[in-house]
This record gives structure tokens, sequence and C-alpha cells, in this order.
């Protein structure tokens, strides 16, 4: 006998959809936060219709209201009302978990079924401090809601699974190469940013240079530019993925990575050095010089290059030659036959 079960959803792919809302972070795109914002709030509208109708799971529903009282908590609202938003969303959540598992039997407590299904024992007692205590602070309260959110994700929303007779159209589509960039450029985890980075490996190398130019010119802050840098240098250079290139010390510094300062200090000076050699050329060469440069058609055109012409593309200090000689204030000195003319 076929036994039918009653959702509040019309099918599994609506289910996962709220998924999506609910937690972008974890989904195909992660998109601005006023975007993401108001995705939630469709999805909390959503629940609150599926409530209505009945035979709503209890994890989706606490998933709604705590999401509903991390929306709610912006700074025009007063307090106290957030820290009771906060207070009346978690206990909903742990009280009503825990009793879903009670043996009517035999009476357990909270503890002990909490240590059976997993859930953290702190998040029974912050439970018995909102409700029979002074309500606890708001970043208390805000942390809990986060690591409630969380734990939920890992308990239920990431054990959901598409429906295997579903249409190709209603699948939710693969993330994009835009998609990818913006994950990766806002993700903390060294782990998942090195599988963003494999991901976008896979694909073309025109496609995400183009999506990485457009991305580039919004990167205002330093730690996306590095981040920003680095995939450029993997897909222009081929350099290896740059999550390799840090340390589990370096994650927090933006562009720290495995190069020394006397690396650093050795390539300065042989940048240093490059500039004074080309000072000294321009200085020895003829008054007159001929290059052959290749126009578009193949054929060679003869271009006449003074010094001057030279001497006025580089740009800085430059070494004197020869010996020091003291000079007063208001004359200048030449470099042929140190001749000395006084200024008017």
């Amino acid at each position: 006998m076929v036994q039918y079960v009653i959702t509040p959803w019309r099918d599994r792919n609506e289910l996962l959809k709220v998924r999506q809302q609910l937690y972008p972070r974890a989904g195909t795109s992660k998109g601005t936060p006023s975007k993401s914002n108001k995705d939630r709030r469709h999805a909390v509208a959503r629940i609150s219709v599926w409530m209505q109708r009945g035979n709503c799971p209890h994890l989706v529903e606490s998933t709604a209201i705590l999401t509903s009282a991390v929306l709610n908590d912006n700074p025009g609202n007063s307090a106290y009302c957030v820290r009771a938003a906060y207070s009346a969303a978690f206990c909903r959540f742990v009280t009503g978990l825990l009793d879903s598992y009670q043996d009517k039997r035999r009476k357990l407590s909270m503890y002990s079924i909490a240590k059976t299904i997993g859930l953290p024992a702190t998040y029974v007692e912050l439970r018995h401090q909102a409700t029979h205590e002074e309500l606890p602070s708001l970043p208390k309260l805000r942390i809990a809601a986060q690591k409630a959110l969380h734990w939920i994700w890992n308990y239920y929303w990431s054990q959901l699974t598409p429906e295997l007779n579903a249409n190709p159209g209603d699948v939710m589509a693969e993330p994009t190469c835009k998609a990818c960039l913006q994950d990766y450029l806002h993700e903390l985890d060294p782990r998942r940013r090195s599988e963003l980075a494999e991901t976008l490996a896979r694909r073309s190398k025109d496609e995400v240079i183009e999506n990485l130019l457009e991305l580039d010119g919004g990167a205002h802050d330093i730690p996306t530019f590095w981040k920003t840098l680095e995939l450029s240098r993997m897909f222009l250079v081929g350099e290896n993925p740059p999550s390799s290139r840090y340390s589990a010390n370096s994650a927090d510094v933006p562009g720290a990575t495995e190069q020394s300062l006397e690396d650093i200090r050795a390539e300065m000076a042989q940048m240093a050095d490059s500039v004074m050699d080309a000072n000294q050329s321009s200085e020895h060469d003829e008054d007159i010089e001929t290059n052959a440069i290749a126009d578009g058609t193949g054929s060679v055109v003869e271009v006449e290059m003074s010094v001057e012409s030279v001497r006025s593309k580089v740009k800085g200090w430059s070494r004197w030659d020869g010996p020091w000689i003291a000079t007063p204030l208001g004359t200048v000195v030449t470099r042929k036959g140190l001749s000395t003319q006084s200024g008017s």
C-alpha cells in the first residue's frame, strides 16, 4: 500500500529554491548583500505560508524565525527588542527540536536528548538562560543565531537532494563563471577557496579573464584587489592556485606570500640597476642613430632617433661619473669640461 506524505511545498524543487535563498553562500551565487537579504525575506515569507498550510517541518520553521531575527537586527531598532526576538527564536528552535525526540513513556532531560542528536549542550544552556533568567547579551545572541543556522544546515538542509524525475529546467543551474569568481573573492575558508580555484581552472581561460576584468573594476578594498591579482597571475602566467601560496598564519594578511624581504630587496636592486644601465647607455650613444622598425605590412622603415629624445624618455636620477667638486650656490656645472656659468 502506497503511503502519501502531504507537504506544504509543491515539489522538492520549490524546497530547494527556498534553501538556496536562505543560504546564499552555500548556493550557486553569492550576489550583493542587498540582493541576498531580499531573497532571504522572500524565503521567510514563503515559509510563513507553508506554516499556515500545516505539516511544515520544525527545522524549516526554525530557520525562518532565526533568519527573520537576523534580518530585523538593524541599527535603528531597539536593542532590547532585538534581544527579545533573538531569544524567542532560539528558544523555539531548541525546545521544539528536543520535544520532538521526547519519549512519552519516560521523561528524558534536554541534555540527554541533545547529546543523542548531536546538539551542543551550550544551546540548551542558552535556552535555559533566555527562558528563566535575564536575557543574554546581544553579541552572544547574534553568535548563537549564526551557529544555530549553521547547525540546521548540516543537520537538515544539506541532506536534501533534487528529485530524480525533475524537469531539466527546474533543477538548479550550474554556477556561472562570474558567480564562482565572486564566491572566491569573498570566501575566507582556505579549503573552500582551493575548491573554487580548481573549478575555475576547468573553465575556459578567456571566459575567466573576461569575467575577472569586469570584477576588477569594482574592487575597492585591498584584500579583494590582491585576490583578483592572484587569479590574474594564475590564468595569465600559469602559477599555482592562489590558495596554496598562503600559509595558515597569513590568511588574515592581504597579499601575504612566501616571498621573503631579501627577495624583495634583490628585486628592487635589480630594477634600479636596469634603470642606471639605461641612463649610462644613453649618455655614450652617438648623436644620431638609426633603428629599423618593422611596420604592419612587413616593410622596414628607417627612423632616426637623437640622443636627446632618448634622454627625455629616461626619468629619475642618474649617477654622476667623476670626482666630486664643491660648487657655490647659483652656478651650473656641465659634464663637458666641468665649466661653470654664473646664474643671473
